[in-house]
């Protein structure tokens, strides 16, 4: 028998839920730490420091995002790097001056800010 992480108790049912290797749940047990919805084959559970979550919540709280306007990036985003730093191409502009800059244009980045 395994113990249920979301509740402590034994798991005698017929099915038992791992999300990772050391994470035991029972089916009923299995929710959001955020939301507490319920995730099951239908909603998609992801997990980080041993608490599950929601894929919502999870992009929401982890999801990378824009170093210029802090929203979240989607799959749909088409994305400029300067070193570790992402922006959405909109957002990738010159502090000082706002010229939006393109692939190619030469930049420096200097603390949070690009700049032409």
């Amino acid at each position: 028998c395994s113990t249920c992480v979301g509740c402590g108790g034994l798991i005698q049912d017929q099915f038992i839920l791992r999300v990772s290797p050391d994470l035991s749940w029972h089916a009923a047990c299995l929710k959001c730490c955020e939301c507490h919805m319920m995730l099951d084959e239908n909603h998609t559970c992801f997990v980080r420091d041993g608490k599950t979550f929601c894929k919502k919540d999870y992009i929401r709280l982890y999801g990378a995002r824009c170093s210029a306007c802090q929203t979240v990036f989607t799959k749909n985003d088409f994305v400029m790097r300067a070193k570790t730093k992402m922006f959405h191409l909109e957002c990738f502009r010159c502090a000082a001056c706002r010229r939006h800059l393109v692939p190619g244009d030469e930049f420096a980045l200097h603390g949070d800010g690009i700049y032409c």
